[in-house]
């Protein structure tokens, strides 16, 4: 007699007299024995995700409809749902996932972004789904990862990065990348050796009038450094120009990064999901010294350029600053697959959280410079809201959005929430909508995205997302829960990668 193997899933709707804890129960034959394998590590709640719903009435709906029992359709929709991705399920660690792993990895750690992934997670989509790329594009590139992960597989990538500093971020590292053997030694040695004596150099010259000029324009009465601190910065700005004067670019970029990077650390303010002022606690025991932190930190940089061991030989072209943009930007061939990780919709003011480096690059200089750049980015916080994301209407036919909008309506405590969240919506779909003229028929699309909740209501982002693409000619494919967490009000969310094909749709 064949073994025979069960799974229990709680439906809050599935009632049987011998069953009162609501428990449905799925058997397995040994020919199934991998598909349970998979399934019995899984939880209800992801099992749910995956089904779409949490109603077992829904699910045997559904299950009719395909003249399936239950149980059938149950397994029929897992095994659907993992039969894609079983390598990448098994190899993914929760870290990759995150900018955990990146602290490490030599030129990832050169800026601590961390709302980016790993290099290993990339690497993992590549190997298992993007076999034959000829052209990957990421729309939200961040500090580059995608790009270099890219370039250690051989292929070539196009790019946008709406923030500046981080576009400054990845020009370096491709500059000093892109160098022959010994030009890049040559430019270390030159590095290390101004490192060895960073602060003395710097305190030779003057602060930068401009420098503190801007300061007092953005920041106003705010206080961000220790006097003492914010006088070697304003000596480093100072020291950093007259290196671009003498024609040394790559000297001047490499030791901007290496300021840039460390000025949280040595600031009043540290970055805990969003950027906020340590508390008193937290001034005693995390800020740091610059005369300390800056020769350490161009001395691992040093270390990088020094333990390169290849050298990047494929193209790696910023195709537009802004994603929203790519109607106008050119490109000489179609993309034919796509990796990246949107903003998420979760409150996180992008460009607010690196104000500091934006201003030591010279990037804002007056209080309203920041409003400007928020206003380029995806909408996905609250001040990121204005007035005119009123007159967006739901465009793409998403009936999950207006229900989500409905419920936000009603118990949002900001009335600005509800814009929030349908100007989030309304501007992916304007990016999918303008990549859809730069991609590939069949492109595969990997996108890392996470749901939230504002006011007690689910903003099921994964799901909303599929729903306004559909009419754009992208098919999802898979949805695989990378990782779990708990909100604030104790509720799961997911982070996710949703796997989608683009066809070319017959009108255009």
């Amino acid at each position: 007699m064949s073994k025979q193997l069960f799974k229990a899933i709680h439906f809050p709707d599935y009632c049987e007299s011998n069953r009162p804890d609501k428990v449905f129960s799925i058997s397995f034959s040994e020919k199934e024995m991998e598909l349970f394998k998979a399934v019995s590590q899984m939880s209800t709640y992801q099992i749910q995700e995956i089904l779409g719903t949490t109603s077992f009435a829904e699910i045997k709906q559904q299950a009719n409809r395909e003249y399936r029992n239950v149980g059938q359709y149950i397994k029929y929709k897992l095994s659907q749902a993992l039969s894609l991705t079983p390598s990448l399920i098994s190899r993914i660690q929760t870290k990759d996932v995150t900018f955990s792993n990146s602290l490490s990895i030599p030129f990832q750690r050169w800026y601590p972004y961390i709302e980016g992934y790993s290099p290993q997670f990339v690497t993992s989509l590549i190997e298992d789904y993007c076999t034959g790329a000829s052209l990957i594009y990421d729309p939200f590139a961040g500090t580059g990862t995608t790009l270099f992960a890219c370039e250690a597989k051989g292929i070539d990538t196009v790019y946008s990065e709406v923030n500046p500093l981080l576009r400054f971020l990845i020009k370096t590292k491709l500059s000093v990348m892109t160098m022959s053997e010994t030009d890049r030694e040559s430019i270390s040695a030159e590095f290390r050796s101004i490192g060895h004596n960073i602060i003395g150099i710097a305190k030779k010259h003057r602060p930068s009038a401009k420098l503190q000029k801007s300061y007092n324009d953005v920041f106003g009465e705010s206080i961000y450094f220790p006097e003492d601190q914010l006088n070697l910065v304003l000596r480093l700005r100072t020291y950093i120009d007259s290196i671009y004067k003498s024609g040394n670019e790559i000297l001047g970029d490499l030791l901007s990064v290496a300021v840039f990077s460390i000025l949280l650390s040595v600031s009043y303010l540290k970055k805990q999901g969003d950027v906020r002022f340590k508390t008193e606690k937290e001034k005693e025991t995390e800020m740091r010294n610059i005369c300390v932190i800056l020769p350490e930190k161009i001395e691992s940089m040093c270390d990088d350029l020094d333990n390169l061991d290849c050298k990047i030989l494929h193209k790696h072209q910023l195709l537009a600053n802004d994603a929203k943009c790519l109607d106008a930007a050119s490109i000489d061939r179609k993309i034919s697959h796509v990796i990246t990780s949107p903003p998420y919709l979760n409150g996180t003011n992008y460009f607010r959280n690196t104000k500091l480096e934006l201003w030591f690059l010279g990037y804002i200089k007056k209080e309203t410079d920041l409003r400007s750049f928020r206003d380029a980015a995806l909408t996905s916080g609250i001040n990121d809201v204005k007035k005119e994301y009123r007159s967006y209407r739901n465009e793409f036919d998403s009936q999950l959005l207006d229900e989500t909008l409905s419920e936000l309506n009603q118990t949002a405590y900001d009335k600005r929430i509800p814009l929030m969240v349908n100007s989030y919506f309304h501007e992916m779909y304007q990016v999918f909508k303008g990549l859809s003229t730069k991609l590939e028929d069949g492109a595969t699309l990997l996108i890392d995205l996470g749901d939230s909740i504002f006011s007690g209501t689910h903003i099921k982002t994964d799901y909303i997302l599929s729903e306004t693409l559909s009419n754009l000619g992208y098919t999802l494919q898979d949805r695989i829960v990378l990782r779990q967490r708990r909100s604030r009000n104790g509720s799961l969310l997911s982070q996710v990668l949703l796997v989608y094909k683009y066809q070319i749709q017959q009108d255009e």
